[in-house]
């Protein structure tokens, strides 16, 4: 569940910008919608170099904050360990239409805080939880024995959002007016 409402929120001292065509913001329910409905999201990074690093990763959206494991050590844990602030995007739907010079689309960001799980026994439990969400129709001591075969050369990262929007492009926008 989304906290009250995210789509303009303070963090630290700095304010998140509001999205500049509001008209085609999503409500919260459908935005939250969106991001337990999916589990592929670009994640994006402050890199090496301050480069920006942006890579598609598969995410569990549970209790209000996005999930997501990897390896103990690379370029990705790196980033999160170098800078805790990161983004995510999903898309909902994209469709052309080509005779509109256009395309119909939902989609989401989400801005927060990464915070990698330290303790063993939270590291396992989520990853049954994100096995669960991603594969529902896996049972559960099948998910157990495989995240029991990788859980000593797993990471997991939770994000805590802090500001999200969920927009749509101006042809769902009509449909729904």
């Amino acid at each position: 569940m989304l906290y009250n409402n995210l789509h303009y929120t303070k963090g630290g001292d700095n304010m998140f910008r509001e999205m500049r065509r509001k008209k085609q913001q999503l409500p919260i329910d459908e935005t939250e919608k969106i991001l337990k409905s999916h589990n592929t999201c670009t994640l994006a990074l402050s890199g090496d170099d301050g480069y920006p690093y942006s890579l598609p990763i598969s995410y569990a959206y549970i209790d209000g904050k996005i999930y997501f494991h990897c390896a103990k050590s690379g370029h990705k844990i790196d980033a999160v360990r170098s800078n805790e602030k990161v983004s995510l995007s999903v898309i909902d739907s994209d469709e052309v239409v080509e005779e509109k010079y256009t395309n119909k689309y939902k989609s989401v960001i989400v801005f927060g805080k990464a915070r990698i799980i330290e303790n063993k026994n939270e590291v396992y439990k989520n990853c049954v939880q994100m096995a669960k969400a991603i594969c529902p129709h896996m049972d559960d001591d099948g998910i157990k024995e495989e995240t029991e075969k990788f859980i000593n050369e797993t990471a997991v990262v939770e994000i805590t959002p802090e500001h999200i929007t969920g927009k749509e492009g101006l042809e769902f926008y009509k449909l729904r007016k």
